[in-house]
């Protein structure tokens, strides 16, 4: 159990992060479920549409300043304070700049959906700066390897979230607007705490900003573009399917989409612990310890992908409503794109470990390239499914590009992905020693 609170070896930090990602996917799979069932297929979509551009922004309009501030912290972590003071500045900068962006552009972007709808997503894309500082804050946290804090406070942000909706739903006043303003608000009492453990421990300065600015803006402007074209290509389809279908349709989409995301626990748990993990050590360390991470990641993901492809449809009725059964129609297409976004996100971590983040920017790149073409060709021939398919397709292409990238810019072996049976018995062994019931 302390092994497990104290999350001191990268094995016990993936092991408690997971827990957490386990703990989150679930608050967010009930907090879908009930939406969904309250508001059905249209009212689900009118809340994934004005809940979107606040998410989308915060995630696009960080100009790397997250990662930087990992990076930095590692490197330099005698300049601690001056880059937590300006990571936060520029942050709440950036964050204000995405905010005036997403009101000018809401309402071409919904204009298929009704003016009320397109006034809420307006009036809620003013938390842009909040959720952006958030994001860099978590960022800090995690540079500091106190991997307790950052999942208690990634387990305490859904949580909050469904029991406000419960709330509203005991209450009779679960709408699209009033479930936008769980999701986009519940979460501020954890963030303040986190906020303020951080202040504690890094003790931000505002002097000397310049300098600390030039650093993170030096690594992040690079960066950045693995943020910008990251978060665009996990949120075009969503972004172009808005545009060209109907809030129903929307709707059976992002439940498919929620579906899926299940398998996207593992990799969540093993990104954050990978990166502070391997920064420093030869680029040699660096790809055996991301080949061990994406080994393990590729299997167990394999694993639990098989409930949801045979029985995705029943699984769907029996969690969603009938009403979402035809979710099941794109499914299996975001269940694969699923696998390969996880194994790609895991080896994209030994670039950003090594110091090239634009390589990792020119593979959001290549698969934001595919993936427009693919969704405004598919779309109109196969509706929900053909989203779902172009978003494999692109994935698949990212998941190449960074492969063959090994030998071409780190000049190593591409690391095995196929896991060895001795890895397995090892594998094990580690996770008892690392599980809180070992």
């Amino acid at each position: 159990m302390r092994r497990f609170v104290g999350a001191k070896t990268g094995a016990s930090a993936i092991v408690q992060t997971g827990v957490a990602n386990v703990v989150v996917q679930g608050g967010n799979i009930l907090s879908g479920i009930l939406t969904a069932r309250a508001l059905g297929p249209g009212g689900r979509g009118s809340l994934a549409a004005i809940i979107m551009w606040p998410q989308f922004l915060a995630y696009g309009m960080t100009v790397g300043v997250p990662v930087a501030t990992v990076y930095w912290l590692k490197r330099r972590p005698e300049l601690a304070s001056e880059l937590s003071g300006a990571a936060l500045l520029l942050s709440a900068l950036f964050g204000a700049m995405a905010a005036l962006v997403g009101v000018a552009i809401i309402p071409y972007s919904l204009h298929t959906y009704p003016p009320d709808i397109i006034h809420f997503a307006r009036v809620w894309v003013i938390v842009t700066p909040l959720a952006l500082c958030a994001v860099t804050i978590m960022s800090q946290v995690q540079a500091a390897s106190a991997f307790t804090n950052l999942n208690l406070f990634r387990v305490l942000s859904p949580l909050s979230v469904l029991a406000v909706l419960l709330a509203e739903k005991l209450t009779g006043r679960l709408t699209a607007n009033s479930a936008a303003l769980a999701y986009l608000l519940a979460g501020t009492p954890a963030t303040v705490w986190i906020a303020i453990w951080a202040w504690k421990h890094f003790h931000p300065r505002f002097r000397s900003l310049g300098s600390a600015s030039k650093l993170l803006l030096g690594y992040g402007v690079r960066a950045w573009g693995v943020d910008l074209l990251g978060t665009i290509a996990n949120q075009v389809d969503r972004i172009l399917v808005v545009g060209m279908l109907n809030p129903e349709s929307m709707g059976l989409y992002v439940v498919a989409q929620s579906a899926a995301g299940v398998l996207a626990v593992l990799p969540n748990a093993v990104v954050p612990v990978s990166l502070p993990r391997s920064s420093g050590r030869s680029k040699e360390e660096i790809t055996s310890l991301t080949g061990r991470a994406a080994r393990m990641t590729l299997l167990v993901m394999i694993l639990a992908s098989l409930p949801l492809f045979f029985f995705g449809g029943f699984l769907l009725k029996l969690v969603y409503g009938a009403k979402f059964i035809a979710a099941s129609l794109v499914l299996p297409f975001l269940i694969v794109e699923g696998i390969f976004d996880g194994l790609t996100s895991v080896l994209a971590q030994a670039f950003l470990a090594s110091g090239f983040p634009g390589t990792v920017t020119l593979l959001q790149g290549s698969g934001l390239i595919a993936s427009i073409p693919l969704l405004y060709w598919l779309i109109p021939i196969l509706g929900v499914r053909g989203a779902g398919c172009a978003l494999m397709l692109s994935t698949m292409l990212r998941f190449v590009f960074i492969f063959v990238n090994f030998p071409l810019k780190l000049g190593v072996r591409p690391p095995n992905i196929i896991i060895q049976p001795h890895e397995v018995v090892t594998l094990l062994r580690r996770l008892r020693t690392a599980s809180p019931l070992a």
